[in-house]
């Protein structure tokens, strides 16, 4: 994806493309490379899409658990089964696993499934000591800031997964240094006090990381001047927090936070923001506070932004997805229009569809965690990827969302 001047817009459609969130060994897997029993549907579903992206997760804290040894982009982080050992069960996850499926994907589909690299799970050993604070007792593990002086085995971290990629194949990637900074389950304390009005502390945390990893991949780009925009820098992945409070950060106050020598580094800056057809306080989460402080950076006029996380279903925390066929039609819509609406922002060039496998957890896959269903959404994110052009007009609403009487349209957020 590519940007222009904020000033002077962009053309309409200029680099609309989407990509995928996944973690999943057996969804990634190219279809050529024989049965996985009980996956052809997510496995389908990653194919007619043909992502331009797809987000990978580094889990810090699983793939470097003692400072007495380096990151092991082979250690194994999941059986590859769904929550709670639910199947089917594909083969097992790690780094080098999922490299060498992207590398088989991107022989398959030139262009495609370039990888954006995302670190969250801070190490027990690089993390700051545990300290009394707002509710303490909630930090969950690997949320910790980084300890001062941490920041060398960060940059370790970092060359370690970049040589894990080229070992791999895979010639070019997009980094970003966190997951949702502005998120208590990714980085906690969130504020200087347990007020919500107290001043937020973790753009400074999340800053010194964003000055690590750009370090680093200047030295990259340095050591192949050719290649200046193989190693990218994603700054942001914040959630689409609704309001202040004690414990998290919205999106544009911890943008507000981070000042220019950090924000400016930004090639990329991503948002998350998800839509639900049924939603419990009556709206979808908007990224359009977000996107109007980026707007007043004049140092980002030219740095386009990608929505790094999306999608329909029950985003939150232990919600059901409900299967009502008429509610999935309607999500089916909801996604189609909120594409359209971001195809149509001169900033937004790139939406990331989470995820392929539904996770019980956090419900907002295109297959059901059993891989058995395939959700009408599925066909939205098809239509917008596949063979689609990225200058190509916005990609119809498929018959899979419509119902006698709607004409595909849906009341889709503001954002």
């Amino acid at each position: 994806a590519g940007g222009s001047s904020a000033g002077a817009g962009r053309p309409v459609g200029v680099a609309a493309v989407v990509g995928l969130v996944s973690r999943d060994v057996a969804a990634l897997t190219p279809l050529s490379a024989g049965p996985i029993a009980g996956y052809d549907a997510a496995r389908d579903a990653v194919g007619a899409i043909a992502p331009r992206h797809v987000r990978i997760d580094v889990r810090w804290d699983q793939l470097q658990p003692s400072a007495d040894a380096p990151l092991d982009p082979s250690r194994v982080t999941d059986d590859g089964c769904g929550r709670e050992a639910a199947p089917p069960c594909g083969p097992p996850i790690s780094l080098t696993a999922l490299f060498a499926q992207l590398a088989a994907q991107q022989a398959a589909h030139p262009g495609a499934f370039r990888p954006l690299i995302t670190f969250w799970g801070m190490p027990d050993w690089a993390g700051e000591p545990p300290t009394e604070g707002c509710r303490s007792d909630e930090v969950r593990a690997g949320a910790r800031p980084l300890a001062e002086g941490r920041e060398v085995a960060y940059q370790a971290a970092i060359r370690s997964v970049w040589t894990a990629l080229r070992d791999a194949g895979v010639a070019a990637s997009d980094w970003t240094p966190w997951n949702e900074p502005n998120a208590p389950y990714f980085l906690d304390p969130q504020r200087a006090s347990c007020s919500r009005d107290a001043d937020p502390r973790s753009p400074a945390e999340y800053g010194r990381m964003v000055a690590a990893m750009d370090e680093v991949l200047r030295a990259l780009r340095g050591s192949d001047p050719a290649a200046a925009a193989a190693h990218r820098l994603v700054v942001g992945e914040v959630a689409a927090w609704g309001a202040p409070s004690t414990r998290a950060v919205p999106a544009d106050e911890f943008l507000r936070g981070l000042p220019d020598d950090v924000l400016c580094r930004a090639d990329v800056v991503g948002l998350h923001g998800y839509l639900d057809a049924r939603p419990p306080l009556g709206r979808g989460e908007p990224v359009a506070a977000a996107l109007g402080e980026i707007e007043r950076r004049p140092c980002l006029d030219d740095a386009p932004v990608w929505i790094t996380e999306t999608g329909v279903g029950a985003p939150g925390s232990g919600r059901d997805r409900d299967g009502d066929r008429e509610v999935l039609r309607d999500e089916c819509r909801l996604m189609g229009d909120q594409l359209t609406r971001w195809y149509h922002h001169p900033r937004i060039t790139a939406a990331f569809q989470y995820s392929v496998r539904d996770d019980a957890a956090f419900p907002t896959g295109l297959v059901d965690e059993r891989v058995r269903t395939t959700y009408p959404v599925a066909d939205v994110w098809s239509a917008w990827g596949g063979e689609r052009a990225p200058d190509g007009p916005p990609a119809p609403v498929p018959a899979a969302c419509l119902t006698a009487g709607k004409d595909g349209s849906a009341a889709a957020p503001p954002g």
